[in-house]
């Protein structure tokens, strides 16, 4: 099972629901996840449409190695960021991605909105929308409690919580309990269509071809290489790279004041694992043989508690001056009961946090003001965020729009491009992840593909400009052939030459790795012409730039000290026009179609 060739439509002002065949051609082309999905977009909703509007389309898309290949238990959600106003694509561990393919759809596009909360139930290709009214205000791990106790315990549940009924922009889904589609804001596209959750499970689990099983061994085999060369990543997650971060002076801390952290070795992976040794559980997604999801038994939470990812620990963690784990796995908890980006949540709040140490937080807010450290005082911030009391209806919007209420020269400490905070690595501590940002189609993400470097930014850019393009659009294949980011830490590491044969042997169809570059440059091209026609008349190199700290304020420490993002700004303008020529737009950055 490639692709099911079918589109699941759904209108909720109309309650209509259809099944469309997805002409092959468009699968060949641009393959199916982020591809399918930017493909879906742009045919479907005018990009100048208000992405809370009833207009505005919502697209869950699978891809043709979800369901067949090992580390590909993943799913896209594609749409316009309400937090943002541009394109944005967010992808989702877990089980609900391999469900949906199995119910019988490549992809689900949502339009319209419900005149009450629904639930959107896909059931082996029948489709329905249920009221869910009784279940508006429950939190997003109550909401799947309950949807699993009416649908049988194997229905796979995508959820909103209070934040996004609340209104927070960069409010997040959540599936699986713990699997979160953060960035962005799309939960609060489904809050803004009265969508409470969407339900799935499907049966038509297909059989295995030879080649692809061959295929499936292969890639199996290289996890567990990389697991016998002692791999963290199957051991601690991603919470191992907290002290990798502040060694290389890029863990954010202190609202990115520094890149290093004198506590860091308090709330990595050695003190999560020594500190609930027998208490941590694997939690692997679908066929996953890299398992780097853990839960963790707390005193205090009845349920296992969400072992925290490095990003959540960093902006949850150093960037907040917190080294309690306790506090950490709470906050984190949190942020998921509540459906809360953890990025933005953290990177706002220590922009909040700033501002009351340099004095400008507005008299009426001043009562709210949290120093860094203060546990108790985060807690208290992100229940006023997502339930948009206080200063939180400000913290709500987050860090740009923040900065232009406050004022008093905020933006300059606001760390953000394009509207979406950044990621917990600091671009002052590595070559070339400065231009990784702002060349994002979706705004400041560490998602989008890497320079192959552990370089400092103490020389040109330019060095690396082919090195970021090759791996940007190795994370777009990877997006739409829905394979997981962490393949890059099996052994050898996932390769474009790896997309090519992977791609021949489901689809059955000859391929290069050049044409697989192809592939990807027409979905990237196509991501970053949604955004051009948003932007109108602007250039878009306007805003294809770092924020003021990470241009102007060199690290005060650590290895990088004395480092900025680029050695100065006309390195970053030459960046950008290598750039620009190498992924075939006009020396303003539009494509050139």
């Amino acid at each position: 099972m490639t692709w099911t060739g079918k589109l699941c439509r759904i209108d909720l002002s109309s309650r209509t629901v259809l099944t469309e065949d997805i002409p092959r051609q468009v699968l060949i082309d641009y393959i199916g996840g982020k591809g399918l999905g930017v493909y879906l977009l742009r045919k479907e909703m005018d990009p100048m449409t208000d992405p809370l509007a009833e207009e505005s389309a919502f697209v869950i898309a699978t891809g043709p190695a979800q369901g067949v290949l090992p580390i590909a238990g993943r799913y896209c959600i594609v749409a316009k960021s309400p937090h943002t106003g541009i394109f944005i694509d967010s992808h989702v561990g877990g089980f609900l991605g391999p469900e949906l393919k199995f119910a019988g759809f490549d992809a689900v596009i949502i339009t319209g909105r419900a005149d009450k909360p629904v639930s959107i139930c896909i059931m082996d290709g029948d489709v329905k929308i249920e009221d869910a009214s009784d279940l508006w205000g429950k939190t997003t791990l109550d909401t799947e409690d309950e949807l699993k106790a009416r649908l049988g315990d194997r229905t796979r549940v995508l959820t909103i919580g209070p934040a996004a009924e609340n209104g927070v922009s960069y409010a997040s889904t959540t599936s699986d309990y713990y699997r979160t589609a953060a960035r962005g804001g799309v939960g609060l596209i489904l809050a803004s269509k009265q969508i409470k959750a969407i339900c799935v499970r499907g049966t038509d689990v297909p059989k295995i071809p030879a080649a692809v099983k061959a295929l499936r061994r292969e890639i199996t085999e290289r996890a567990k290489e990389s697991k016998l060369n002692g791999h963290l990543l199957p051991v601690q997650g991603t919470s191992w790279l907290v002290e990798v971060a502040s060694a290389r002076d890029q863990l954010p801390t202190e609202n990115y004041n520094k890149g290093e952290w004198g506590r860091a070795s308090e709330i990595g992976g050695d003190a999560i694992e020594n500190k609930y040794r027998g208490k941590i559980h694997p939690k692997p997604c679908y066929r996953c043989p890299l398992a780097c999801s853990f839960v963790i038994e707390t005193e205090w939470e009845k349920r296992r508690v969400q072992h925290p990812e490095y990003e959540s620990l960093a902006l949850l963690g150093s960037n907040l001056g917190i080294s309690d784990l306790d506090e950490l796995l709470r906050l984190n908890h949190m942020c998921n009961e509540l459906g809360l980006d953890t990025i933005s949540t953290g990177s706002t709040i220590s922009w909040f946090m700033e501002c009351g140490r340099r004095g400008t937080i507005p008299e009426e807010f001043r009562g709210e003001k949290v120093d860094f450290g203060d546990a108790a005082g985060v807690r208290e911030l992100i229940e006023k965020i997502a339930r948009s009391k206080g200063v939180g209806r400000v913290l709500a919007e987050g860090v740009r729009r923040a900065a232009e209420v406050f004022g008093g020269g905020s933006e300059r400490w606001a760390v953000h491009v394009r509207g979406l905070e950044l990621p917990a690595w600091d671009p002052r501590g590595k070559l070339g992840l400065g231009l990784s940002y702002i060349t994002s189609n979706v705004g400041g993400s560490h998602l989008r593909g890497w320079p192959s470097t552990s370089d400092f930014p103490d020389r040109s850019a330019l060095d690396v400009v082919d090195s970021l393009i090759e791996q940007q659009d190795l994370k777009v294949l990877k997006d739409s052939l829905i394979m997981c980011h962490f393949t890059h830490s099996i052994r050898p590491p996932l390769n474009i030459e790896d997309t090519a044969r992977i791609f021949e042997v489901l689809t059955g169809i000859p391929t290069t790795a050049t044409e697989m570059r192809e592939r990807a440059q027409r979905i990237w091209t196509a991501c970053r012409q949604f955004n051009v026609d948003i932007w109108g008349e602007t250039p878009p190199r306007e805003g294809d730039t770092l924020p003021h700290r990470l241009l102007r304020e060199p690290l005060p420490s650590g290895k990088a000290k004395g480092l900025t993002s680029f050695v100065s700004d006309s390195d970053m303008e030459s960046c950008l026009d290598v750039f620009y020529k190498k992924r075939g737009c006009d020396p303003e950055g539009r494509p050139l179609l």
